[in-house]
């Protein structure tokens, strides 16, 4: 006994290093045991957040899931809108041009003009006025999918179809 107590003396300050290392290690992972339960908390309480302080974890996943489902169903009607307006915007008037002119050669100063409104699929109308110094006459011809048929257009109603088509 007396060997294992002179052996312990004189090893004193090795076992002291010994236990100071095994303690740091210790609270070091206590840190870290720390550090993975406050993150935990913190999980848990943006998980438990609701409007009233439920506790039971099956209605707070309930009241989840019904908001998701809301979530959906609100985008479900945003879509269905989008795509109604985007159809309405495809059939609608998106494409104009205008085009200036003298019809008569005379002294009417561009007086007349031709506008051509489309839709996306270039299918609308053109407006012609000619103007002159006593008269003045308006023409109207469909226009589907760029194409006049069976009505001629003039010079400056195919300059007017061409500059709105090619408008975006």
């Amino acid at each position: 006994m007396s060997d294992f107590n002179a052996t312990l003396v004189e090893n004193l300050a090795y076992i002291f290093i010994f236990l100071g290392i095994i303690i740091a290690a210790l609270i070091g992972f206590v840190i870290s045991l720390e550090t993975r339960l406050s993150q935990m908390k913190k999980r848990y309480r943006q998980i438990m957040m609701t409007d009233d302080d439920s506790s039971n974890v099956q209605q707070i996943l309930i009241k989840h899931g019904e908001k998701i489902t809301a979530v959906i169903d609100s985008e479900e009607k945003l879509t269905a809108e989008l795509n109604r307006i985007k159809d309405l915007m495809t059939h609608s008037i998106n494409r104009v041009a205008v085009v200036r002119f003298n019809a008569f050669h005379d002294d009417t100063a561009e007086l007349s003009y031709c506008i051509a409104l489309l839709d996306a699929e270039n299918s609308g109308v053109i407006i012609s006025s000619l103007n002159g110094r006593d008269f003045s006459r308006s023409y109207v011809k469909p226009i589907v999918k760029g194409d006049s048929t069976p009505y001629k257009l003039t010079k400056e109603e195919e300059q007017a179809l061409r500059d709105a088509s090619v408008a975006k």
